[in-house]
């Protein structure tokens, strides 16, 4: 008798939504794929992930609180049993796991934690569920990992940790996946942990290893956690793999768009040039370089202000479906690839401010309602004159 659970087909790589523009539209994740949010102190690592379970096309949710404080896991009880689910509509506690493991447990009981969750998760799988699993946080399984192997007297690697903490992290992430059950089904496990490195060093140990094998990385910059510009992650440091994929690439244009890489790519390259003219401005001041460079500056601050910024206490705007996510990225590759022209800095400033206000305002207005029509023509009436 054959008592196989899987069978072997190729997989699909199909779009994971979070709702969240700036993974979704810049570096999406893929069902069954694997990413890691590194960032440090106060940048918002855990309330992104927080984001992320609420709003995620997923059946089931496992949130492994791996040394975290009691605090963010108390929260979790406490919120998630009164939010409305917005795919099913009943609580969202009904389908979300918690393996709580606060820092003031035993050392060893960090390993377990994430293991626990893992094999819950893969037992959803196995039901052709799919699975998001978030861990908070992998740094301090490491660092649990580095105590355990000190007692034991083993052989050290770099910063005490052991010597095959490459292995350890690329086996655990290896068991993500999509598979395609005998039965026909096809079940999932995403994977989205977070690196909270001491003092914020991304060089250190644990980020380096996570990064060899996780395939979307999410950047969060302190600058921008200090500016309040939430979700905080650095859109030209942080990357998907998935992009790179042809399959990938295939399922994009025909489910969604068929130039959607082309102006991601634009984007991100905008993104790129205004934060250098932005450094220019800073050094030499607004009248020492050329409004043609003003110009470009806040064309890259629209991108920011409408696409990278995401308000997670409005109901509207906290979650972005792709459909939406489309129209948005059209409309400011549209504004972006516009000619203008003005005499001083001063017109700039004052012209695109009025833009970003229009657009934040779209944000929080239901897609395609009278109020969201209404301000698509004051957009255009902007943009004519």
């Amino acid at each position: 008798m054959n008592f196989t659970l899987y069978k072997e087909k190729p997989r699909p790589f199909k779009l994971l939504e979070t709702g969240v523009r700036t993974i979704d539209t810049l570096n999406p994740i893929v069902e069954g794929g694997t990413g890691f949010i590194p960032g440090a102190f106060g940048t918002g690592k855990t309330v992104l992930q927080h984001a992320i379970s609420k709003q995620a096309e997923a059946d089931i949710v496992i949130i492994a609180a791996c040394g975290e404080r009691a605090n963010e896991v108390v929260e979790i009880f406490t919120e998630f049993p009164e939010l409305d689910d917005p795919h099913t509509g009943r609580k969202l506690m009904e389908r979300t796991i918690i393996v709580a493991n606060t820092s003031n447990m035993p050392v060893a009981a960090r390993e377990a934690s994430v293991y626990t969750a893992m094999t819950i998760g893969e037992y959803y799988r196995s039901m052709g569920l799919k699975v998001l699993l978030m861990a908070d946080s992998t740094s301090r399984w490491a660092q649990a990992l580095r105590e355990m192997s000190n007692r034991l007297e083993e052989l050290p690697g770099p910063d005490a940790f052991p010597m095959d903490l490459s292995a350890i992290i690329s086996n655990f992430y290896g068991r993500a996946g999509h598979v395609t059950l005998n039965n026909g089904k096809e079940g999932s496990i995403t994977f989205i942990g977070t690196v909270s490195p001491a003092g914020g060093n991304l060089k250190e140990p644990v980020t380096e290893n996570t990064k060899k094998v996780a395939r979307c990385y999410y950047a969060l910059e302190q600058d921008r956690a200090d500016r309040k510009r939430y979700p905080a992650i650095n859109p030209i440091e942080s990357y998907s793999k998935y992009i790179e994929y042809p399959e990938f690439e295939e399922y994009i244009s025909k489910e969604i768009s068929g130039d959607w890489t082309t102006k991601v790519n634009d984007i991100k390259t905008r993104l790129l040039r205004g934060k250098e003219i932005a450094e220019q401005i800073n050094i030499l001041g607004d009248d020492g370089v050329p409004v043609e460079y003003h110009i470009t500056f806040w064309k890259s601050e629209l991108i920011d202000f409408v696409i990278l910024q995401q308000d997670a206490f409005d109901e509207i705007d906290s979650v972005t479906p792709i459909e939406r996510q489309k129209y948005i990225l059209d409309m400011v590759v549209d504004i972006c690839r516009a000619e203008f022209e003005f005499e001083n800095f001063n017109q700039v400033a004052e012209y695109f401010k009025k833009l970003i206000n229009v657009c934040r305002q779209m944000n929080y207005s239901e897609f395609k309602s009278d109020k969201f029509n209404e301000y698509r023509r004051q957009l255009e009436e902007l943009i004519n004159n």
